[in-house]
Order: structure tokens, then C-alpha cells, then sequence
């Protein structure tokens, strides 16, 4: 336990405790809520050589049959590089232009986008980010697209951030599959086809990814089959801090912005150096904790009192 005085009231000094991220986590047939992928364990499959490979249409991966009409989530790391090409390069696409999936990178316009045909080339969802000066400029970038079978859609991230989700165009026509049979590929597109139009034709000025950018291979294409993901920020809790401090006749009562059900210690010093416990179990409520100082607890001059987190 890490403990940081980090404010002063009253003659009472505050320490805390370092807080740890909290994730949430479910069934692979539902939506996994994580603060990074890392709390998903290994991934089912990982490529590491850029090229075509087999499309995954009713494929089985890590145990999950016809992969192509399951949850799952995409994940890679890839280094932007600025500059005036207005192709769009594959990051990754499987399937073709009825039924498929295309995540490309437009140098120019400095967007990623991710394109989903979902039914006989009536139904197209795209999502698209426009990256930052940061984001092309500063190195390996966390991009993940991750699919909600339930939904029809994929959800695209950038740096651990939400993009959106794409929308059909006629999402009452929509089939739950994510590829078709044409070839898939990594850093260049596979078949025939990529998704991009919702025409049956092809991602407008399709081409592989090239030197726009680069796809980190030490780490590669993670799949988690079966898993539709959601990146969210750890709840970040306030700052622990004593808010009130009352003298009484028989005593000092404080209070500090502690979470409900959180155990908590308080401690006493008459010079900051020494400390002395007076309770280790104080349970937080609602309203916070609270905690009054009395009898032996009390002494009279100079008083400090501290807040731990158990």
C-alpha cells in the first residue's frame, strides 16, 4: 500500500492508496467490457507475415465454428506515416464487396475507415476516424475492430478510444456474416474484392497498404474468435480527501469521500513523523466514511490526523 499526504485541513493530513483499474468482464456470446485487450488472455489466432491468407468464411478458430457469423475482435498495431497518397491501403480485409470487411488507411485525408458489406451488396456500414498529428506522427497506434454479431456491427477503435460503429445503409436487408469466400489479407487485399462500396465493386481506389504506413509484425493480427469487445477507460475514482473536520466536546469527528463499501484506517501523529492507528476497519457508506476521534485517541495541541485506504 502505497500512502501520498496530499492535502491538509485543519491540522488533519490526508494519505490514500493507489487505486487499480477495474474491468468488466462476460461470455463470449456477449460483449466483453476491458480496459485493455491484455485482460482478454491469448488470442485465438495471431498472424505475424503480411500477404494473403484463407478467407475466414466458415472457418473454425480456437474452437469457435463459422467464425464469420460470430462475435469477434481485431486488433493491431500500425505506424502512420504522413503524406499526399490518396489510395486507399488495406490494413486488413477478408471476404469481398457483397460480403466482407476492409479496414484501410487514406494518407491524404488522414483517415481510417472501416467498411462492412453485409448482404448481397445492399447493405454497407462504415465507420471512419480522422486521425491526429499525434496519432500519424508519434508511432505504433492501437487500432481494433471488433464485431457484435447480435447488432450486425463492427465497432472501431483507435488508441483504446471508441470511432463509432458502422450503420447499414439498409439494415433491414442486413445478413449476419462478416466474409465472404474471396481470400483475406494483411497489408494488401487478398482477393478480388475488398469492401468498400455496397455495390458489389470495390473500395474506391483500393490499394495495398504500401509505405503509407506499417503494420507492427513482432506483435501481428490478434483474432479473438467469438469475443465482441468494448475498450473503456478504468472508472476513475476522486481523489480520496477529508471534506469536513468537527470539534466537539467529546471529541474530533472527520469525514472523507470515501467509496461504499470500501474498508478505510485512520491515524493520528502529534509531528508527522510518528504515527499511531486508531481504527483499521472503518466500512465506508453512501455519504462516505466518517470517523470520530475521542478519549485516548485525542490528544490536546498539535493534532494530524491521516486517511488510508485498507
Amino acid at each position: 500500500m502505497k500512502d501520498l499526504c496530499s492535502s491538509l485541513l485543519s491540522g488533519v493530513c490526508l494519505g490514500t492508496a493507489t487505486l487499480s483499474a477495474i474491468f468488466t468482464g462476460a461470455a463470449s456470446s456477449e460483449t466483453v467490457s476491458v480496459s485493455s485487450l491484455a485482460d482478454l488472455g491469448a488470442p485465438s489466432e495471431t498472424r505475424n507475415t503480411s500477404g494473403q491468407f484463407p478467407t475466414y468464411q466458415n472457418r473454425t478458430v480456437g474452437g469457435v465454428t463459422q467464425v464469420n457469423t460470430k462475435d469477434a475482435t481485431f486488433a493491431v498495431l500500425v505506424d502512420f506515416n504522413a503524406g499526399d497518397s490518396a489510395v486507399n491501403g488495406v490494413i486488413w480485409e477478408t471476404g469481398g464487396a457483397t460480403i466482407g470487411v476492409s479496414v484501410s488507411y487514406n494518407q491524404a485525408a488522414a483517415t481510417l475507415s472501416l467498411h462492412h458489406s453485409s448482404n448481397g451488396g445492399n447493405a454497407l456500414g462504415v465507420v471512419t476516424h480522422n486521425l491526429t498529428e499525434a496519432q500519424i506522427s508519434g508511432g505504433d497506434v492501437d487500432v481494433v475492430w471488433a464485431y457484435d454479431a447480435s447488432e450486425i456491427e463492427w465497432e472501431l477503435f483507435v488508441d483504446g478510444v471508441s470511432s463509432g460503429t458502422t450503420v447499414d445503409t439498409m439494415a433491414v436487408s442486413s445478413q449476419n456474416s462478416w466474409s465472404g469466400g474471396n481470400a483475406a489479407g494483411l497489408g494488401i487485399f487478398g482477393g478480388n474484392f475488398a469492401a468498400g462500396n455496397g455495390d458489389n465493386t470495390n473500395l474506391v481506389a483500393i490499394a495495398n497498404l504500401g509505405d503509407t504506413a506499417t503494420i507492427n509484425l513482432d506483435t501481428g493480427l490478434r483474432f479473438w474468435a467469438g469475443t465482441d469487445t468494448a475498450l473503456s477507460k478504468p472508472t476513475e475514482k476522486a481523489e480520496l480527501q477529508i471534506e469536513t473536520v468537527t470539534v466537539a466536546e467529546n471529541g474530533m469527528t472527520i469525514t472523507w469521500n470515501g467509496q461504499d463499501g470500501e474498508v478505510y484506517q485512520v491515524w493520528r501523529s502529534s509531528d508527522l513523523e510518528t504515527w499511531v492507528e486508531l481504527d483499521d476497519s472503518i466500512i465506508a457508506g453512501p455519504e462516505g466514511g466518517s470517523y470520530l476521534v475521542e478519549g485516548e485517541g485525542f490528544i490536546a495541541g498539535r493534532m494530524f490526523l491521516q486517511v488510508r485506504q485498507f
